[in-house]
């Protein structure tokens, strides 16, 4: 009688230990941003003989349809520029969020290794302040190429010189003033009119002209500048037919399965028990991705239902929404929502959005504070456009 009561909660020991880690391992899954999970799944994939790929399950038409919608990555035998400030990031940045960020950022610098975002555009996508942009960007342009994260050719070309070493001061000092304020006229070699504001000799500009021939204009040529997709979007929200359509990312992380030559193995031979937990540990990870998949899309289907007016209008129709409205709306709680929010993206016809974007608070009525500083932008940026004309 007590062996069968030992026997009994041994058994509910382990039913409860192995509920634990299932529970533990779909938190995990549903935390981690795409390329996180990715990194999980193929570490898991060389270590675990029971979990591959399902290849031929990733050739179907619904992913045709996604591929459209992303931009596909050449490989390049040259270091990339993400690549190369990548491995600077991570040893530049102590907080492990900051990093994150830190990497988030780089993915904008454009082909010519210059930041052109706005860093209120920037703060938008990633959902960040726009101080913490500044931050970050500070920090990025301390990093090799010298020049990489300028605004325009102007700061790069400011940024090198004053990391030059080992030449004059005066010279030095006039090249950067020459870059920072008379670069057009430079490059229509007006000399004359340069030395005349700078109240110095011609000469002394033909000297900082030297100094500024030895600088690189665009400091991402070196490396292969091919668009790097650090930023993946797991959620695509589109119209199709006039009908509007909410998918997952099936490319990016195809569907997983138990590799049927190892199972049927194990069902033949008599393997430890070892070889039954990497089974089970392999179905828990493909069970945990698949759910992930099936949150992930009830939150797609949430946001266009409440923000229908934003995906059919633009920025200036986003509505208020807080975190326990979609939670009933999808019938999932607080904290999965939240959990399944961070770092996730979604793609839409006016551009890929962090999910947490879509949250905001109330300000007049119907209007989220996202709506009003659209709006406000808006007329600021008109009322710009009229002093022009007035002035011009």
């Amino acid at each position: 009688m007590r062996s069968s009561i030992n026997t009994s909660i041994n058994t509910s020991i382990r039913n409860e230990l192995r509920l634990n880690s299932q529970t533990k391992l779909w938190l995990n899954t549903i935390s981690i941003p795409a390329i996180e999970l990715k990194e999980k799944i193929e570490k898991t994939i060389e270590e675990n003989p029971f979990l591959e790929y399902d290849i031929k399950s990733n050739y179907s038409k619904n992913d045709v349809d996604i591929n459209s919608l992303i931009e596909n990555t050449a490989a390049n035998t040259k270091e990339s520029l993400f690549e190369h400030l990548k491995s600077q990031i991570e040893i530049t940045f102590n907080n492990k969020n900051d990093i994150e960020i830190a990497k988030q950022i780089s993915t904008f610098i454009n082909q010519d290794g210059y930041l052109t975002t706005p860093y209120g555009e920037i703060a938008d996508i990633l959902n960040i302040n726009i101080k913490k942009v500044d931050e970050i960007v500070k920090v990025l342009k301390t990093l090799e190429p010298i020049g990489v994260a300028a605004k325009n050719i102007s700061e790069c070309l400011s940024m090198q010189l004053k990391y030059k070493e080992n030449v004059d001061e005066t010279i030095k000092n006039n090249a950067i003033n020459i870059v920072e304020n008379y670069l057009e006229e430079l490059s229509k070699k007006n000399y004359k009119y340069i030395a005349s504001k700078l109240n110095i000799a011609e000469k002394e500009i033909l000297d900082a002209l030297k100094l500024i021939q030895t600088l690189e204009p665009y400091p991402a040529r070196e490396f292969d500048t091919t668009i790097v997709k650090y930023i993946i979007p797991e959620l695509f929200i589109f119209k199709e037919n006039n009908e509007w359509q909410v998918k997952t990312n099936e490319t990016f992380i195809p569907l997983l399965k138990i590799n049927k030559k190892y199972s049927k193995l194990l069902k033949e031979s008599n393997f430890n028990n070892d070889l039954k937990e990497k089974k089970e540990e392999a179905q828990n990870l493909i069970n945990a991705v698949n759910e992930r998949k099936k949150s992930l899309k009830r939150v797609g289907e949430g946001l266009l239902k409440l923000q229908i007016d934003f995906f059919e209008n633009g920025k200036e129709f986003m509505k208020p929404l807080r975190l326990k409205d979609l939670a009933f709306e999808v019938g999932l709680s607080e904290s999965t929502i939240s959990r399944i929010s961070n770092g996730k993206y979604l793609n839409t016809v006016w551009g890929t959005f962090s999910i947490k974007y879509f949250f905001s608070k109330k300000i007049n009525g119907d209007l989220g504070s996202r709506a009003v500083k659209e709006i406000i932008k808006r007329i600021i940026e008109n009322s710009d456009a009229k002093l022009s004309l007035f002035f011009f």
